[in-house]
């Protein structure tokens, strides 16, 4: 198969990193999770349909996350859009889990089909911590899965899939955290991952530590602390900022709030819905595809106006349509509030997006009366 070049590189036709999902569902509930306020509508990928992206799509793409915000271990689609895209011959493939259905066969599967990364979403030390948060989770089936996995791994003489374990930062979790990394060693995790929350509704700014600036200090030194002890790596967020801007939306109309190169465009990232929309970014959902992947070619996509239109932009420091990025604020944006309000809350524009119904407490996209004094 010809690979069409697309980047100023002729000797590398392989530069773009795609997120997607190859469907739109997750069988738990996790209270700081987007689905908290948004029930997506639903959209599962058929055989048929990850044909075409064996054929058309993945011969593009250098780094797959081939699932970001749905649970991919539950569908039944899953283990042939993995073996589609190692049959492309795309070099690297990620999924993210919450590791329910890690059970003993999925887990041969994963360390057979030479699966690169597996993140593994768990927020907690303790069986408590853990399923006050993630609801509908078992912590004994979790952890269990993860013993297994790391077992059966360590077994076949295999180094991959990587694993790399999660923790979000929460007021509710905060107690767990530092002994989070000895227990991430002992599971046999290769990585360690901390991050702060994204909220995504005005109720979620209560389990955010970023509003107690030198408790979350204190807590992030505790884990620099910590992790000097493991021969891991540990990410640890950098310290806030004792003085937070808030948000006092809307965001001005064609006015950008982000200025300056933007990653998403100088790594030739994309982002595809479960049913086949095409975004330059993942941030940018409520400005509409760039086309459907099943409808359009994907070249034609890649090269088109409004593609182009917005790496241009991007790469020249005008970010259009970025109200709040999750994925790339620049480092001088972290003590604005709209650096880490989900683009979904900022913009109000959630019924504009590919979702199905906003949830019974509709409230949570009209801002309600509040102190500054968090601040």
């Amino acid at each position: 198969m010809t690979i069409p070049i697309l980047n100023d590189n002729p000797s590398d036709s392989r530069r773009i990193v795609l997120l997607m999902d190859l469907a739109s569902t997750c069988d738990l509930r996790c209270i700081h999770c987007y689905r908290s306020v948004l029930l997506q509508r639903g959209a599962n990928m058929t055989l048929d349909q990850i044909g075409v992206l064996e054929r058309e799509v993945f011969p593009y793409i250098q780094n797959l996350s081939l699932s970001c915000a749905g649970e991919p271990l539950t569908r039944s689609n899953f283990r042939e859009g993995l073996r589609a895209a190692k049959r492309a011959g795309v070099p690297f493939i990620r999924i993210q889990t919450n590791a329910t259905y890690l059970k003993e066969e999925m887990s041969r599967f994963l360390i057979e089909s030479g699966l690169d990364y597996m993140g593994v979403s768990l927020d907690a030390a303790t069986k408590e911590t853990y399923e006050t948060i993630r609801r509908g989770g078992h912590w004994a089936e979790v952890i269990g899965n993860l013993r297994t996995f790391s077992r059966l791994r360590r077994e076949s003489g295999e180094t991959k899939p990587t694993v790399g374990l999660n923790f979000t930062l929460l007021t509710l979790n905060a107690s767990d955290a530092r002994d989070f990394i000895g227990l991430a060693a002992e599971l046999g995790a290769d990585l360690i991952g901390f991050s702060h929350l994204l909220l995504e509704s005005w109720e979620a700014k209560q389990w955010s530590l970023r509003y107690d600036p030198n408790r979350m200090n204190d807590l992030l030194a505790e884990l620099r602390e910590e992790s000097a002890k493991f021969d891991i790596p540990v990410h640890i967020p950098e310290d806030v900022s004792p003085l937070t801007e808030l948000f006092e939306g809307p965001p001005r109309e064609g006015v950008p709030s982000h200025s300056g190169r933007c990653a998403a465009a100088e790594e030739d990232w994309l982002f595809m819905m479960p049913n086949g929309d095409l975004f330059p970014c993942g941030n940018l959902q409520d400005q509409g595809p760039l086309g459907n992947v099943f409808e359009t070619p994907f070249e034609e996509l890649w090269f088109g106006d409004r593609n182009q239109t917005f790496r241009d932009e991007a790469l020249n420091g005008c970010v259009r349509g970025c109200d709040s990025c999750k994925l790339f604020a620049p480092t001088r944006d972290l003590n604005r509030e709209i650096t880490y309000l989900a683009k979904r809350l900022t913009t109000r524009s959630a019924e504009a997006m590919d979702f199905g119904e906003v949830h019974a407490k509709r409230r949570v996209f009209h801002r309600p009366e509040r102190s500054r004094t968090n601040a």
